[in-house]
C-alpha cells in the first residue's frame, strides 16, 4: 500500500540546516566581534587614564573617543561599563561617564586590602619563583637605583608598576595577580606628592631590595613581612603627604 506521506529528498533538507547553521556561525562571529572590539577599547581607554590623557574626575566624551577609534558610540559605552567594574569609571545617571577620583579615605582602604595581598604573596614567591626569577627582580631593583640617582620620579614610577606586576606574576596565582594589579591601577587614580623627593623613591627603593632578598634566601616569613611593610609604608607616606597639605594632580605614589 503507497503511502500518502511525501517523502522529502535528503538533498532536500541539507540547504534548511546548512543556513541554520551558517546564521548560527554568523551570530557566534558576530558576538566574538563585538566582545573582542570591546575589549580592544577599554584597553585603549584604560591606557588614556593611566598615561594622564584622562584625568581623575574627568567628564568621557564617548562622542569624541567613537570618532577617534573610528567606532560607534556603543562599544564605548560598553567598554566604559567595564571599566566602572574595575573601579576606574563611574557612570552617573543623566550626568554621564566619569574617570574615577579616588578620596583619602578610599585609598587607605585600598592601601590595606593591597597589604594583605602582598603579605600573601611573599610566601607563594618563595615557594614558587625560580632562581632566575629572582634574579630578573634584583636587576629591575639595580635599575631602579640608577632611576633614583638620576631624580626622573616619573621615570620611577613607571619602572615601580613594572616591578610590583613582576613580583606577584612570581606568586603563579593569576587572580592574586589581577587583584593586586587592580589596587595598581585604582591607586593610580590617587594623586598626591608623596614621592617627589629624592628622598621618597630612595626610600621605597631599598624596600625593594629587602623584599628581593628575603626571596633570595627563600625566607617566607621575611619576605611576606618585608612586602607587606612596604605597601604600608607607602600608605604611610600618603597620608603624610595628604596632611602636609601638598596635593598635587601631577604626581603618583609608588608603592
Amino acid at each position: 500500500m503507497a503511502s500518502n506521506i511525501p517523502t522529502i529528498p535528503p538533498s532536500a533538507a541539507r540547504p534548511v540546516a546548512s543556513q541554520e547553521a551558517g546564521q548560527d556561525d554568523s551570530s557566534a562571529l558576530a558576538f566574538l566581534r563585538s566582545e573582542s572590539l570591546t575589549t580592544v577599547l577599554q584597553e585603549k581607554i584604560e591606557r588614556m587614564i593611566l598615561g594622564g590623557d584622562l584625568k581623575a574626575g574627568e567628564r568621557i566624551n564617548e562622542f569624541a573617543l567613537a570618532q577617534a577609534f573610528g567606532v560607534s558610540r556603543s562599544p564605548i559605552r560598553e567598554a566604559c561599563r567595564k571599566l566602572e567594574q574595575a573601579g576606574m569609571v563611574e557612570i552617573i545617571k543623566n550626568r554621564g561617564m566619569f574617570v574615577c577620583s579616588i578620596d583619602l579615605q578610599r585609598a587607605m582602604d585600598i592601601y590595606e586590602i593591597r597589604g594583605a595581598l602582598a603579605g600573601l604573596a611573599g610566601k607563594l614567591i618563595v615557594q614558587r619563583a625560580t632562581d632566575d626569577d629572582i634574579a630578573a627582580l634584583r636587576l629591575m631593583v639595580e635599575r631602579m637605583d640608577v632611576t633614583v640617582e638620576s631624580g626622573v620620579v616619573a621615570e620611577y614610577y613607571r619602572q615601580n608598576i613594572a616591578f610590583h606586576s613582576a613580583l606577584v606574576r612570581c606568586t603563579g596565582n593569576q587572580r592574586l595577580v589581577d587583584i593586586f594589579l587592580g589596587t595598581d591601577k585604582e591607586l593610580h587614580l590617587y594623586r598626591h606628592r608623596s614621592l617627589v623627593q629624592a628622598s621618597g623613591v630612595a626610600i621605597s627603593n631599598h624596600e625593594h631590595h629587602e623584599i628581593v632578598e628575603a626571596l633570595a634566601a627563600r625566607d617566607a616569613a621575611a619576605a611576606s613581612l618585608a612586602f607587606t611593610q612596604h605597601v604600608l609604608n607607602g600608605k604611610s607616606r600618603a597620608m603624610a603627604a595628604a596632611s602636609a597639605g601638598d596635593a598635587d594632580p601631577g604626581d603618583t605614589p609608588a608603592a
